[in-house]
């Protein structure tokens, strides 16, 4: 059997990964840190770096191609890419103690992957993201984040992409688009908005506080947005975690990620960019842990309304 491969679950359509190289990764020193600049791991480095996964659930490989052997039994080989984006080598900053510049530098890393990444037909998808903390199951302190390239796009993804895709052919119009423009009409889930962007906790949040943040102007990746737009993601990012620790008077465990078009996929164009900010956090003291309904069934259960979310969010950030 393969050490790695994705396989197909029948019933649901999705693509799970399977590398059971990951199982080596080791115990992490605490007097050790792989990321700083200038161990075995990382070069010496003053602005951001890209550096390949050590332990990568996927790497490049033979090509994709699905293979089927049995009515229940599909599947590819592991294909695609994985890196570690080292923010600074400063071992115990944060994120939202870097400066707007030095985040830039980040965005500008996220925007070169993009774009090298879509040279690959292969590669449909690119994730870059950042887990901050052990709740959300970060394992190192330096700030870091990833970047992962998929030979298909997740089903989440591919899902939104479907449903933008019919409202398109029914309305003739952006989906995402309308929608931010009925969330300024109602004005109650709103987070903060700008010239540039609008922060929002949506009607349909599935955890109290998961804030999308969208670009006002439709575009399909970050490298389309104006340095101007990127300034107000930058700032607006770093404000919500900020009002977010102060809501739980804590420092939260939270996962950062950006949402684009799909690569190399017909009808992509119709995806409208956007950031989800995601804590488990649900009060001072406990997380919003997944249960029996959510993991058996996709049915999530949220105790906290958005409006009142986004109200609670709101008053933290002016």
């Amino acid at each position: 059997m393969s050490h790695k491969e994705i396989r197909k679950n029948p019933f649901t359509n999705e693509w799970i990964i399977y590398s059971e190289a990951r199982q080596a990764r080791p115990d992490r020193k605490e007097d050790f840190c792989p990321l700083c600049s200038g161990s075995p791991e990382v070069p010496e480095f003053i602005e951001p770096i890209r550096i390949p996964n050590k332990f990568p659930a996927l790497e490049i490989g033979n090509d994709p191609k699905k293979i089927s052997s049995g009515e229940f039994r599909t599947k590819m080989s592991n294909y695609g890419k994985c890196e570690l984006v080292v923010y600074t080598n400063i071992h115990d900053a944060k994120f939202i103690d870097l400066s707007n510049e030095e985040i830039f530098q980040i965005f500008q890393k996220w925007m070169e992957a993009t774009k090298e990444y879509s040279l690959d037909k292969n590669i449909k998808y690119i994730l870059p993201f950042e887990n901050y903390g052990e709740d959300v199951g970060a394992t190192l302190i330096h700030p870091h984040g990833q970047i992962y390239g998929f030979p298909m796009i997740p089903k989440e993804i591919e899902k939104e992409l479907d449903a933008v895709k019919q409202f398109n052919k029914k309305n003739n119009s952006c989906m995402f688009c309308n929608y931010i423009e009925e969330e300024q009409e109602r004005d109650e889930r709103i987070v903060f908005q700008d010239n540039n962007l609008i922060a929002l906790i949506p009607y349909f949040a599935r955890h109290a506080y998961d804030v999308f943040v969208y670009p006002k102007r439709h575009v399909n990746f970050l490298h389309q947005c104006t340095r101007t737009e990127m300034d107000s993601f930058i700032s607006t990012i770093k404000q919500i975690i900020v009002s977010l620790n102060n809501v739980f008077e804590k420092d939260v465990s939270y996962s950062l990620s950006l949402h684009q078009s799909p690569l190399n996929t017909q009808g992509s164009n119709m995806f409208h960019l956007y950031f989800k900010i995601h804590t488990p956090q649900r009060n001072t003291k406990s997380l919003k842990l997944l249960g029996a309904v959510e993991t058996s069934t996709k049915t999530y259960i949220n105790g906290m309304l958005p409006e009142t979310a986004a109200n609670i969010l709101r008053e933290k950030m002016s």
